[in-house]
């Protein structure tokens, strides 16, 4: 198999000097129609939901349909054609049933996931409305104390009160609206899904080859945050999709004038803003860099149009779908990132996440300690690995949702390291233009994740994925000869690393799942003779109870397992739950 370019030579780089934008705009393909519905369906149902919220209405069942038809209709009527339109949101539909079950029947058995995440759509879900009623313990003060967890240090509903809630309206949205909270994690797999199919259109249009095009997209979509998050409520996966939607769809807007690229912009950037925190300063760092970048380049009036864009959907982001927690955490606390920004009352898991040596070091050395370190949990200080060389106990980390150091998978740091030392060279083989608008974009979406000072950490700045892979589209765009074969090697060894950390970890949620379905087998079996005699950890309480109901076992809650032998059930394994018999 060779990947080659059909026409290197004659490529027009997005953001070269001499590139002209084109204010035709290629009529769309149903592909790139799926992907713009799959953004632009969550931001719908996010600004609807925060409208009807900032007039007193909570999330309703309908809220779902409400924001699906709403869009298609607006859609339709902009699309200019309805017929591929409609088509586009079959494929859609087909896609979100398709995953919606797949990802539905596995369950979360995240730490985070089911400490916080799943309470916070479940708030939502069941009435609270945050903008009226910022505080748990004002809206139920049974619920608040339910995932207070004393404990630890930073008790789950200050995070459910005070972070940011995109992710979590929009699965809460959904739940409402189908009654299948799991399946609610399908919008994790619809954003991979834009970015794959915006990548393909793009590259195709740039001049490279199907398999090329192809290939380059799943490496773009198959971000080693966003596989091994998957199958869970974290929403650092989808923070890693929308900051590579951001650019993707801010270069389509620069190689053609299209106003459905820059809609996608506007939707990734408000979705992107109220998925976490740092989300925010990724929208305004990789806008404002792709609108500096054009303007160095003389598309001043695109730009203009651009940045029009890109600020009013900031604002958006922060005023109305971000209203709570960005607006009420300014006028409450004094600044809008409660509790993630100082040490409030230790709150910031960040402080303590890693040895003291090691997060004494600063933003940059840290980042290249756990880049080219063996993939880790973070007990220890990092250990260097050789690249291409991979233990068996390294792998294991990826069964989890957030590994630390090497968390990008085990052959990234050799994909770098290869990628890094060959563009410099390759700079004769390929035209200044491309070379330097390479260069430029690795080195934005570099620096757009050091604005994370734990940029180190995966899953807290995942965009940094793309560097080797910017750099290797590059060179297959720019050059023949060994730069081309280079991108190749490099491209295929993101390939291979994403294959590797993705199977690795469905394959042990699929494993999970299906012991998990063997102890509720078990557990409805004791439960026929009366209630069962569960302890929980109060951490996962809420939603280990949550999936007792669920599959109508019968429970009564004691402190203490009354029974010699107690049946362990679900995960993680360090917070297990018990069940006695009946006595």
């Amino acid at each position: 198999m060779q990947l080659s370019s059909s026409n290197h030579n004659s490529v027009t780089f997005p953001l070269a000097r001499n590139a002209s934008a084109r204010d035709l705009g290629t009529r769309p393909s149903i592909a790139e129609l799926v992907a713009l519905q799959a953004v632009g369906w969550p931001f719908t149902a996010l600004t609807l939901t925060a409208l009807l919220f900032m007039a007193g209405i909570p999330i309703g069942p309908y809220h779902l349909w409400a924001a699906l038809v709403l869009f298609l209709v607006v859609g339709a009527r902009l699309s200019g054609d309805w017929r591929e339109w409609l088509t586009a949101a079959l494929w859609l539909a087909l896609c979100a049933v398709a995953g919606g079950a797949s990802l539905g029947w596995l369950y979360d058995f995240s730490g985070d996931g089911q400490w916080y995440h799943l309470p916070g759509i479940l708030a939502l879900a069941q009435g609270w409305n945050p903008f009226h009623v910022p505080r748990l313990a004002d809206w139920n003060p049974a619920f608040a104390q339910a995932i207070a967890s004393p404990d630890i240090n930073y008790p789950g509903f200050v995070y459910v009160q005070h972070y940011a809630k995109g992710a979590w309206i929009v699965a809460a949205v959904a739940y409402r609206g189908t009654g299948l909270l799991e399946a609610t994690k399908v919008f994790n797999l619809l954003y991979v899904l834009a970015v794959y199919l915006t990548a393909v259109a793009l590259l195709s249009r740039l001049g490279l080859s199907r398999l090329w095009s192809r290939a380059i997209a799943v490496a773009a979509a198959a971000n080693p945050v966003s596989l091994y998050q998957l199958a869970s409520f974290f929403v650092d996966g989808q923070l890693a999709s929308l900051c590579t939607l951001v650019l993707l769809s801010s270069l389509d807007y620069f190689f053609e004038r299209k106003m459905r690229a820059l809609f996608l912009v506007g939707g990734a950037v408000v979705l992107l803003s109220n998925v976490k925190f740092t989300g925010v300063a990724f929208a305004a760092g990789l806008v404002g860099g792709m609108g500096v970048l054009g303007w160095l380049r003389g598309r001043k009036d695109e730009v203009k149009r651009y940045a029009m864009v890109g600020g009013a959907s900031l604002l958006v982001a922060i005023l109305v779908a971000g209203y709570q927690p960005y607006v009420t955490n300014a006028r409450d606390y004094g600044h809008p990132f409660y509790p993630a920004l100082g040490r409030e009352d230790a709150r910031n898991v960040q402080w303590h996440s890693a040895p003291a040596p090691f997060m004494a070091m600063n933003p940059v050395e840290k980042l290249v300690r756990s880049l080219f370190a063996r993939p880790a949990g973070a007990d220890e200080m990092p250990e260097w690995k050789i690249p291409l060389a991979v233990s068996k106990q390294e792998l294991y980390i990826f069964f989890n949702a957030e590994p630390r150091y090497g968390g990008f998978g085990p052959l990234f740091g050799a994909a770098l390291l290869l990628a890094i030392a060959a563009f410099p060279l390759a700079i004769r083989a390929m035209p200044r233009n491309v070379w330097t608008a390479g260069a430029s974009l690795a080195i934005l979406v570099a620096a757009s994740a050091l604005v994370n000072p734990e940029a180190w950490w995966a899953r807290l700045s995942p965009q940094f994925w793309l560097v080797p892979l910017v750099l290797a589209t590059s060179m297959a765009l720019g050059a023949a000869g060994w730069p081309r074969r280079t991108a190749m090697i490099v491209v295929l060894f993101l390939l291979a690393n994403s294959l590797l950390v993705g199977a690795l970890n469905l394959g042990r949620a699929t494993e999970k799942n299906l012991v998990f379905r063997e102890q509720l087998a078990d557990l409805r079996a004791m439960a026929a003779t009366g209630p069962v005699q569960l302890t929980v950890h109060r951490s996962f309480q809420m939603v280990t109870e949550l999936r007792m109901r669920e599959h109508a076992v019968r429970y009564q809650t004691v402190s203490n397992a009354p029974c010699a032998m107690p049946l362990r059930f679900s995960f993680p394994a360090s917070a297990q739950a018990t069940a006695c018999p009946s006595p």
